[in-house]
């Protein structure tokens, strides 16, 4: 996406935000203090930062992002609101470099529909997630169905539950 349709996009967001806040959505999630979560197609950083203040100063986040914008805008947002737990994550391609098994939570929000290589990032997300994390995501502007069918049938997840359009996996060994 080019730094013009990102910011356009940064835009939709922020009025979008003002009928569904991201920390509604937050409230919903399986979030605990000290958590190491990834924030998976960041964008602007609108989950990343409340998730931040939520885990508190001995949590982590990790952004990640393809757009260089979007992870500028993180690591802006973050020294604004003197965060310290966030670490942003430039990627191309799907191998982020965060260690092995070392998340408890993994968000995908309204980002699989627009991800090239699905099965590559289902495995990248299965080699960064905790045997007994959570990988929660919000397929976007994809069929619920087709993009649950994507997770499971890569052998790395098996489907939990599904709350409006959030589906909660859990890994397989």
């Amino acid at each position: 996406m080019s730094d013009s349709g990102f910011r356009a996009m940064t835009w939709m967001y922020r009025l979008v935000d003002l009928f569904s806040s991201p920390e509604q959505k937050l409230a919903r999630l399986p979030l605990r203090r000290g958590m190491t979560v990834v924030d998976y197609a960041c964008g602007p950083g609108r989950y990343t930062i409340p998730v931040a203040r939520f885990v508190g100063p001995d949590g982590r986040v990790y952004a990640v992002d393809i757009q260089p914008l979007a992870v500028k805008m993180v690591q802006e947002s973050a020294a604004r609101a003197g965060l310290a737990n966030v670490e942003t994550v430039l990627v191309r391609g799907y191998d982020t470099g965060i260690p092995d098994a070392c998340a408890d939570l993994v968000l995908l929000l309204d980002a699989f529909h627009g991800i090239a290589d699905r099965v590559a990032l289902v495995r990248e997300v299965r080699r960064i997630l905790k045997p007994d994390g959570v990988f929660l995501m919000e397929p976007g502007h994809m069929d619920g169905a087709t993009a649950r069918a994507i997770v499971t049938d890569s052998g790395r997840f098996r489907h939990v539950e599904t709350r409006k359009k959030d589906m909660h996996f859990a890994p397989l060994p």
